[in-house]
């Protein structure tokens, strides 16, 4: 049995992803579209909208109505709409939909070293709201996909904070805790192979889906960066308690995005973007890009 499946966010960093693995795999589904609240939106919205590779449904992420006709919904919102999926959510299921996917995609939220960091107080909303609906209801059922930091991001971005020499880094965080990470392309991969009778047994599954490329030391991350480039990388570590004196600087100055981002790195380089284990072995056609093919990409 094939499902039907609706995605929000298409046109985001990992909507997209999401949309051309869809679009890959539409064969095997029973019905793939991505909803948008608009027919008529902003040149530069409509722009975007056409280079989704799957069908189009215009409707409102909050009207029940939109979701008539599919069995699954994938939220790939961004972080400024997290909150906003628990009305998503309950429109989802009064328009007949059984199965949903959060906007999850990053850290594993039953680790305390996340669970207890400010910035993901609203994804524990909606993973609580939408646990407590399906637990109403035998037949709906949700799927958390989690995959550490994405690996292509994390270079695009600078996230290990390199200097502009690329010799040096100012990097928060303990160089033996571990960190998982995951190329955001497979992030797409996984997720449409999630969908499939082959690994989706029932609608009501409550599923929890880590995946990683990579899974290594702090310390790894950077040795690998730095036998690519050819030259060694001197890398300062910020302890935890100086980045609380900073994230309180940061929100005494009104930057509201440094505050709650020192929130996450400092998950993310104390080990609570690490997996104990992965599910990579029930996905074996999927062959993940690791740390280093990703650095030897970017960077080489």
């Amino acid at each position: 049995m094939s499902f039907s499946v609706l995605l929000l966010g298409a046109t985001g960093t990992i909507g997209s992803q999401i949309a051309l693995k869809l679009a890959k795999y539409q064969d095997q589904l029973k019905r793939v579209a991505f909803l948008t609240s608009s027919a008529d939106g902003q040149p530069e919205k409509e722009a975007k909208y056409k280079t989704v590779p799957i069908p189009r449904v215009v409707g409102s992420f909050e009207d029940p109505a939109s979701y008539h006709g599919f069995d699954i919904v994938i939220s790939a919102v961004g972080d400024t709409l997290c909150e906003a999926q628990i009305k998503y959510i309950d429109a989802a299921f009064e328009g007949g939909a059984k199965h949903f996917y959060p906007a999850e995609y990053g850290m594993d939220l039953s680790k305390e070293l996340a669970s207890t960091e400010s910035y993901f107080v609203n994804k524990l909303k909606v993973r609580k709201h939408l646990e407590d609906k399906v637990s109403k209801d035998a037949s709906k059922g949700y799927t958390y996909i989690m995959v550490g930091m994405f690996s292509d991001f994390m270079l695009q971005y600078n996230i290990l904070f390199l200097s502009d020499d690329k010799k040096s880094a100012s990097f928060l965080g303990d160089p033996e805790a571990k960190l998982s990470t995951t190329q955001s392309d497979d992030v797409g991969s996984i997720v449409a192979l999630s969908l499939l009778p082959s690994h989706l047994k029932s609608l009501s599954d409550r599923r929890q889906i880590r995946f990683a490329g990579s899974t290594l030391s702090i310390a790894e991350y950077f040795s690998t960066v730095a036998s690519v480039l050819g030259h060694d990388i001197k890398v300062q570590y910020l302890s935890k308690d100086s980045s609380y004196i900073f994230e309180q600087e940061q929100k005494a100055l009104g930057n509201e995005f440094m505050y709650k981002f020192t929130s996450a790195r400092r998950a993310l380089g104390f080990g609570g973007a690490a997996f104990d284990g992965v599910d990579n072995g029930s996905y074996l056609e999927l062959k993940p890009t690791t740390w280093e093919e990703a650095v030897k990409a970017a960077l080489a």
